[in-house]
C-alpha cells in the first residue's frame, strides 16, 4: 500500500476539474502517512481544494502534509475547508502550506493560522 505520495503539478494548466478528479481517489489511499501536493501557479481554486480537503480528511494515517498553492486563485472558503479537513486528522504531526499570493483575506489567513 502507498503511505508516501509527492504529486508536483506547479505550472501546469490543472484547474478545479482535474483538482475535484485527484480528490475523489485521494479518500481511497488508507494507508498514506506523508503527502506532498504542490499546486503553485496553477487555476486550482475554491471548488477544488474543496473537494482535495474531502479527501484529504479521510486519510487517518496521515502523519505530514505540505501543500503548495502559491499564486493560485484559492481563497477563503478553500482555506476554511483545508483546515477543517486537517482538524480530526490525530495523527498528523507535521503541516506546512504555503497559500502566498492567493486570493485570501487577512482574516482567513489569521483564522487558518488559528486551526493549524
Amino acid at each position: 500500500r502507498l503511505q508516501d505520495l509527492d504529486m508536483d503539478a506547479r505550472y501546469s494548466q490543472i484547474g478545479d476539474a482535474g483538482a475535484v478528479a485527484i480528490a475523489s481517489g485521494l479518500g481511497k489511499l488508507e494507508q498514506l502517512q506523508e503527502i506532498t501536493m504542490n499546486f503553485e501557479q496553477t487555476q486550482v481554486g475554491d471548488a477544488g481544494v474543496v473537494a482535495i480537503a474531502s479527501g484529504l480528511e479521510k486519510l487517518e494515517k496521515l502523519q505530514q502534509i505540505t501543500m503548495n498553492f502559491y499564486n493560485s486563485p484559492v481563497g477563503d472558503a478553500g482555506a476554511v475547508a483545508i483546515a477543517s479537513g486537517l482538524e480530526n486528522l490525530k495523527k498528523l504531526q507535521e503541516i506546512t502550506m504555503d497559500f502566498g499570493a492567493t486570493l485570501l483575506t487577512a482574516a482567513a489567513r489569521d483564522a487558518l493560522e488559528g486551526q493549524l
